[in-house]
């Protein structure tokens, strides 16, 4: 290393030192004379590694669907009640996380493909930010569900994601752990053939990783069997009804013990519905099961993940 190279070095170092209180010096001084530093940065260089097989997935997806990731055949609604009730067609644009990260987007934003601000009344300068929103977790959020949410051994384990759509979940799940069965259920067509694409052209075990096109509420019996189940927000892809059915459905046939994963509180997602109290004995929340790797993620994604376990 050159001399100026060592002085850069020196000089990023003393600029994040400088932050820091004679306490907080003390704790990193001793973390770097105790050599764990060693450990949490080859534990880093880990999930870099396999975030890019699920970065080369993206890529590949890129290409195989429309760029907002919604299949023509969908049918997406805006939700009438909820934290996502001001959606509407106009305000609201979808961008997949797992396709498009933050920095895939700002470029994308740069570039002029994607805008900011839509026009309330056309010709003036009366604007509003668009509202950005995405039907799948972005890799960073599987990471942390998989590094630091779960028990770190899966091995026997089932896992099954509810509306899987472009298989982010299971992808994720295929990559980041050892579970023994990683089932998709989804509805519609289109997003399964994808699915099945990717599963077959980045050679993933058929007897590990599956996807079924279905209305999980006919599918009863792999519910039960499950002891992993991802529910992501269904707002947009199920009328008020239909939502309450579905949580009626889960708390029906999902069995005692089974870990159930969202990215909303159920406390929200059940108040919306008016159900909130019928449900307030079935399930408890549960802390990190690796809770010691939480120092390698932001503290945005562990508010928007949520581990529940049913009584």
């Amino acid at each position: 290393m050159s001399e100026d190279g060592l002085l850069d070095i020196k000089f990023r170092f003393l600029d994040l030192f400088a932050e820091l209180d004679e306490t907080e010096l003390d704790v990193v001084e001793n973390w770097i004379l105790s050599r764990a530093y060693r450990k949490d940065l080859q534990f880093r260089k880990d999930l870099d590694s396999k975030e890019e097989e699920l970065i080369k997935i993206g890529k590949k997806l890129r290409k195989l669907v429309p760029f907002e990731g919604e299949m023509p055949s969908e049918n997406i609604v805006p939700p009438i009640v909820g934290d996502q009730a001001d959606c509407t067609k106009a305000n609201t644009c979808h961008i997949d996380e797992f396709l498009y990260d933050e920095k895939d987007v700002e470029d994308l934003i740069k570039s002029g493909k994607l805008k900011k601000h839509y026009c309330i009344d056309c010709n003036s300068r009366n604007v509003k930010e668009l509202i950005y929103t995405s039907h799948s977790m972005s890799r960073q959020t599987l990471l942390f569900i998989f590094n630091v949410l779960l028990p770190t051994d899966l091995e026997g384990k089932r896992l099954l994601d509810v509306g899987s759509r472009l298989g982010a979940v299971l992808y994720g799940a295929y990559h980041f752990s050892n579970a023994s069965s990683i089932i998709g259920i989804e509805m519609n067509k289109e997003c399964c053939e994808v699915q099945e694409k990717i599963i077959s052209q980045f050679s993933m075990d058929r007897n590990r990783i599956k996807v079924i096109h279905s209305d999980v509420m006919e599918k009863h019996d792999i519910v039960q069997l499950s002891d992993i189940i991802v529910i992501n927000v269904l707002d947009f892809f199920v009328d008020i009804e239909k939502h309450k059915e579905m949580w009626y459905f889960f708390k029906k046939h999902i069995k005692k013990g089974t870990f159930i994963i969202t990215n909303r509180s159920m406390a929200d997602t059940l108040g919306y519905l008016d159900i909130f109290e019928e449900f307030m004995e079935w399930l408890t929340i549960c802390k990190p099961y690796q809770i010691e790797n939480e120092i390698f993620f932001n503290t945005e994604i562990n508010s928007e993940i949520f581990l529940y376990a049913v009584k």
